[in-house]
């Protein structure tokens, strides 16, 4: 079974959080299963904008990216959390490769436009794949661990993008059977705040036509719908707290959060 899990930044930020993810990361390869990790590292590079004086600015759920908080993105995403996840892995003895989306032109991407035509800067679109690196890195055994970069297509400028929607499109670059959202909340709340268990693309809508999903969940949301138009099986989201989340998920076929199909 191949799975695309996506760690979100706020998971990565506590160490036992990490580490216990980590691990499960390493049982499932372990079980045989082809493991791809994409990563986001939004509290992280908050944290670093916050040092370098450059303000975070954020529109219906992304961030605003001007050349120098790219160049941030860029270095925070691809330099520091990425190798981190690989040296994590390496102690399990797990081998894994951590890359951008601009390696071997593997992600390429358009600009993006907010829904109401706000200017977001350097931040992009996917707008086509090439899951070569991916399967090449799978092929030799190895995790590919995913930075959300991609390339313009138009000029060859690496653009933000957003962790939910990169992961839909690895998903559908590889061919993936379950996509897998690991978040801080664990699931899509509904109005009232009770967690969501199953959800469809009608209700998707729903919620996003609404304003019930709002932030950081409306992007994550429509990353659903194109991973369910591409054809990906199973999607979850679940929380990273919740002890042995992954082995459940994947080895027990547990339900927890909250299940697209």
């Amino acid at each position: 079974m191949r799975a695309v899990i996506k760690l979100g930044g706020s998971v990565l930020v506590d160490r036992s959080l990490r580490l216990s993810l980590i691990y499960q990361l390493s049982e499932l390869q372990r079980d045989g299963h082809e493991i791809v990790v994409v990563h986001g590292g939004g509290k992280q590079i908050a944290e670093m904008l916050n040092k370098l004086g450059i303000e975070s600015r954020f529109h219906d759920g992304l961030r605003i990216t001007d050349s120098d908080t790219r160049d941030v993105v860029q270095m925070v995403l691809a330099g520091k959390i990425g190798k981190d996840l690989v040296a994590d892995l390496a102690r399990l003895n797990v081998p894994a490769v951590s890359f951008a989306g601009g390696d071997a032109m593997s992600f390429m991407s358009t600009k993006l436009r907010a829904e109401d035509g706000t200017d977001l800067g350097y931040v992009g679109q996917i707008a086509r794949t090439n899951p070569d690196l991916i399967n090449a890195v799978l092929g030799i055994k190895a995790i590919p661990v995913i930075a959300c970069l991609a390339l313009s297509a138009h000029d060859n400028q690496y653009h933000n993008i957003n962790g939910d929607q990169m992961a839909a499109a690895a998903a559908s670059a590889c061919q993936a059977d379950e996509l897998i959202f690991v978040t801080d909340v664990g699931g899509v709340r509904d109005a009232e705040g009770q967690n969501i268990t199953e959800l469809n693309r009608e209700k998707m809508n729903e919620l996003l036509e609404s304003g019930v999903a709002h932030g950081g969940m409306r992007p994550k949301l429509r990353a659903c719908l194109s991973a369910l138009d591409a054809g990906v099986k199973r999607i979850l989201i679940v929380g990273g707290a919740e002890p042995n989340a992954l082995l459940r998920v994947i080895r027990e076929r547990e339900s927890l959060g909250t299940a697209i199909s």
